[in-house]
């Protein structure tokens, strides 16, 4: 059975580009590049200040939860990959000879905020940071990012690692650009990555800052894995951790992995989590679907088409 914990952290091919980000706004076409085959991608043409100016005091403590979208009917079990496996190192912040061993000493998981311009809410969910070429990379689930059954976008995208009930020790980082999965619209394809702008305390990459986990995709799935999520209700970092089991649409599930609600969405699902710094990224929470005994957390797993997404951001 796992065990939920807090975390108690050490410190269809389509581009859409966004103008002045203010509530009510929305996405706009822009001249395309190519992009990755299976993935959807939004770029954001405005200052990072148009976006730090947007979150004042008042709209970071009145976000709430992202919506989890609707669970299909019917659903199949699904099993391991059949892709070739690949594996991306965690990396060290720059500068220093630190590694960041395990989940509950990783500065990297941190809270993302978004808003929707929609209906003009704004929401959170959770994001890590993960190795790539440009340093500038987090993952998240699809459905903090954009609404996978109208094609809209989400704005305004302001991440903080190592965030804790409003603190933001390092700083926070805006958006430059995201992509998603189109290649599966149900939950399991629900992966997302974001290219962020240099920022925090000092101007930095974010992953120089923090460092940045692994990443696997194609791993088999049925492997003992620890999973991190910052429910709003209680604004910090939280885990469990169980023997991941297939679950519908090609995705997998904790057992009576309890207590990843609602804020929750978009954090890690990590295998190898040891302290030696090899713990690799392999999914994304969704939320919830099926009972507590069966796939009360649901993770949307990287296949390839994930690594598409991941590969376009790592090279943007």
């Amino acid at each position: 059975m796992s065990i939920l914990r807090r975390v108690t952290m050490a410190v269809a091919v389509s581009l859409v580009a966004f103008g002045a980000l203010v509530p009510g706004a929305h996405a706009a076409p822009s001249s395309a590049r190519p992009t990755p085959p299976q993935t959807r991608w939004a770029v954001n043409h405005s200052p990072a200040r148009a976006v730090r100016s947007y979150w004042n005091p008042q709209r970071l403590a009145a976000a709430r939860p992202a919506p989890v979208p609707a669970r299909p009917g019917t659903a199949k079990i699904g099993g391991s990959p059949a892709g070739t496996p690949r594996t991306v190192h965690a990396s060290r912040p720059a500068g220093t000879g630190e590694v960041r061993p395990d989940a509950s000493e990783w500065v990297t998981v941190g809270r993302l905020f978004f808003h929707n311009p929609e209906n003009g809410g704004d929401y959170v969910c959770t994001a890590n940071v993960v190795t790539s070429n440009n340093h500038d990379v987090i993952a998240t689930a699809r459905h903090c990012v954009m609404d996978i059954d109208t094609g809209a976008w989400y704005t305004n995208f302001q991440f903080a690692p190592s965030y804790n009930k409003g603190s933001a020790p390092y700083g926070w980082w805006t958006w430059r650009s995201a992509g998603v999965r189109i290649d599966d619209t149900s939950p399991g394809g629900d992966n997302a990555f974001i290219v962020l702008n240099t920022g925090g305390n000092s101007g930095a990459h974010v992953q120089d800052a923090v460092g940045g986990s692994g990443i696997g995709f194609n791993w088999a799935t049925n492997n003992y894995a620890h999973a991190i999520g910052i429910p709003a209700s209680v604004d910090y970092a939280v885990w469990c951790e169980g023997t991941a089991v297939d679950s519908y649409n090609g995705g997998v599930h904790i057992p009576n992995c309890q207590g990843l609600s609602g804020g929750a969405s978009g954090g890690p699902f990590i295998f190898n989590y040891q302290s030696d710094g090899s713990a690799v990224q392999t999914a994304t929470f969704f939320g919830s679907w099926g009972s507590g005994t069966d796939g009360n957390s649901y993770f949307a797993y990287y296949r390839d088409a994930a690594y598409s997404v991941y590969n376009g951001a790592q090279n943007a």
